[in-house]
């Protein structure tokens, strides 16, 4: 997901990187024919220090600097918009498409009250009835919308309201239908969680004959888990996690794929960086989900990664999980998925993710329906399971 967005990066750098290296050429050839009709001063050991004085060179220097600082931050400010900017992919399915009941629903995100859209799935009970009760909060990757094709998350939707549990999924900021916003990796879209929490616990539901939901839970996917774990850091209605693909830290991601993809030298990432920051208002080194998982147990947390994932390595799962389980109290499984690329674990499993993440969530909700908010949940369950 992220590697798509670093190969639209790749022509139109190269072409402006081009043209600043004309420009420079080009300046740098007008003073050099100024400069042979000048006679130069010389010292008595023949050293030339016109340079030093007056003459084209100073200007040949000066000018030939300022091309290179307007073309570097010109640049950088390029790649930080399109990093943080893309035209939203349409929404081209329903939950209807798979018979199931649903309902359009806007509410804002915590905080900064960015617009967004999404739908409200009831879960559908073997004897037909709707229910709210137990809804899992779904968060789609980059650049996608709340029907994320490249991870299936339609369908993954479609056979959890199938199997009972309520789904709220919706389009992250300046993604498909909710308001336009920079792309932050989960920085910023964070807030987007914690504002369906919030919708879910005091908003305006469309079925308010079924109540509100008694237990909330979270699946996340790549960036999308990573706005899902720096969110639930900051809100325990979350009561249990799926994370599938998350990264530790955001920043050596960037820093290795952006050289690679756009061709260009790596001090044009790091002026691609500054100049999100400061255009922005977002600092790359702070998007590490990774420190907020401590802080997670002793809710039940769910680790998916891909074993064959080039993108996000998969020894990333290792280093999220022992994290995870230090925690007092933690309650952490991980499931390395063999064979899965980045974000392909639902692919390549199929019905077998769905009975893993259904077996987890009804798992936790019966734990925290049985148990208090100071009891039962002392032992650690720290594990990886690979298939």
């Amino acid at each position: 997901m992220l590697m798509l967005i670093v190969k639209r990066l790749v022509p139109p750098l190269a072409g402006l990187f081009l043209l600043f290296a004309l420009m420079g050429a080009a300046s740098y050839g007008d003073h050099a024919v100024h400069h042979t009709t000048r006679q130069p001063s010389v010292t008595a050991d023949g050293f030339n220090i016109s340079f030093l004085l007056n003459g084209p060179l100073p200007t040949v220097t000066l000018g030939g600097l300022g091309v290179m600082m307007l073309g570097y931050t010109g640049v950088s400010m390029f790649m930080a918009k399109r990093l943080a900017y893309e035209t939203p992919k349409p929404i081209e399915t329903t939950p209807a498409a798979c018979g199931l009941e649903f309902c359009r629903v806007t509410f804002p995100s915590r905080g900064d009250h960015i617009t967004l859209r999404g739908w409200l799935i009831p879960g559908a009970l073997p004897d037909g009835t709707l229910s709210l009760k137990r809804t899992i909060i779904a968060v789609h990757g980059a650049r996608q919308n709340r029907t994320d094709p490249a991870a299936g998350l339609s369908d993954l939707c479609c056979r959890l309201a199938h199997q009972g549990f309520a789904v709220l999924v919706f389009d992250l900021r300046g993604h498909g239908e909710s308001a336009s916003a920079p792309f932050t990796l989960g920085y910023y879209e964070q807030r987007d969680v914690l504002g369906a929490v919030d919708f879910l616990r005091s908003g305006a539901l469309p079925y308010p004959e079924l109540g509100r939901p008694q237990y909330i839970g979270g699946w996340g996917i790549s960036s999308g888990a990573n706005a899902l774990l720096l969110a639930a850091a900051h809100e325990p209605a979350l009561q249990a996690l799926v994370a599938d693909s998350a990264y530790p830290d955001m920043l050596p991601i960037l820093e290795r794929e952006v050289p690679r993809e756009s061709r260009l030298p790596p001090i044009f990432t790091r002026g691609a960086l500054l100049a999100a920051r400061l255009l922005y208002g977002l600092d790359y080194r702070a998007i590490r989900p990774i420190d907020a998982l401590a802080g997670l147990a002793p809710r039940p947390l769910l680790l998916i990664q891909g074993g064959a994932d080039t993108f996000n390595p998969p020894a990333n799962l290792a280093l999220l999980a022992a994290k995870a389980a230090s925690a007092p109290s933690a309650r952490v499984e991980s499931w390395q998925v063999a064979g899965a690329a980045h974000a392909q674990s639902f692919h390549t499993e199929g019905e077998a993710y769905i009975q893993r993440i259904t077996r987890f969530f009804t798992a936790a909700f019966a734990s925290d329906e049985s148990s208090t908010s100071s009891t039962s949940s002392t032992s650690s369950e720290y594990g990886a399971t690979t298939d």
